[in-house]
């Protein structure tokens, strides 16, 4: 594995305040403490500009206002086509998962999930990196 868990840079794109909590509780219990937040695609872009330095890895809800997560997937993908991205939806239908897999989104969590899904997840995800 490339970094440890308690080295990670997450950024965290979810517009939902109970969701977020709950991701960052799940990123802090495995030992994740870097953890930026935008609550929509564009203002994850402006973080991305201003700081890339400062992003490892994405998670990122997909229904959200001014800017979708597929929309901000395809954004991110134009400018950093390796970038580890986690989408995190309730859409589990197979043509939704087919078109962020068009974008190469790198994990897909359907909501609900359980703490230890995501925990799993992410696990794998950044042993990749």
């Amino acid at each position: 594995m490339g970094k440890e868990l308690d080295e990670l840079k997450i950024l965290v794109v979810e517009d939902n305040s109970n969701a977020l909590k709950l991701i960052k509780l799940v990123l802090g219990g495995i030992g994740i403490h870097q953890i930026f937040t935008a609550k929509d695609g564009r203002f994850a872009l402006e973080f991305l500009g201003e700081a890339p330095e400062l992003v490892d890895l994405i998670i990122c809800d997909w229904i959200m206002p001014r800017m979708t997560g597929l929309e901000f997937l395809q954004q991110v993908r134009t400018v950093y086509p390796k970038m580890p991205f986690m989408m995190v939806t309730a859409k589990a239908d197979t043509s939704s998962v087919a078109e962020a897999k068009e974008y190469a989104v790198d994990a897909y969590l359907t909501k609900p999930y359980s703490p230890q899904q995501l925990e799993r997840k992410l696990v794998t995800l950044v042993s990749q990196l």
